[in-house]
């Protein structure tokens, strides 16, 4: 912006038969300031619009990886439920089965 601006205000790119404004050096250099502060905004703006991308991109594929994580915890919960009712259920019948023998020899004697 102040290389736009400074060349506009050469001579050889202004109009001829306009009148050439003239900045005092205080305003100059105020001027000057602004546009280094707005050019390193611009910059700021750019960096933190990068940032931001990313950080959704990154985010996103840890959602995407702790769904996974819990996709796997939650299959190895049941098939860990399943052989533990397998389990149950052989202790029942054993059990069952220990009863009626006992029974069963019991009544013999």
């Amino acid at each position: 912006m102040l290389i736009t601006l400074v060349m506009l205000s050469w001579s050889s790119y202004s109009q001829q038969d306009t009148t050439k404004v003239i900045l005092p050096t205080k305003t100059a250099r105020l001027i000057y300031k602004d546009l280094l502060k707005y050019d390193g905004c611009k910059e700021e703006v750019k960096l933190l619009n990068d940032k931001i991308f990313k950080l959704n991109e990154f985010m996103i594929v840890k959602k995407d990886e702790q769904l996974k994580v819990s996709e796997e915890l939650t299959n190895s919960l049941h098939k860990e439920l399943k052989s533990q009712r397998t389990k149950t259920f052989l202790w029942k019948v054993g059990t069952f089965a220990g009863i009626i023998t006992t029974t069963y020899l019991i009544i013999i004697k």
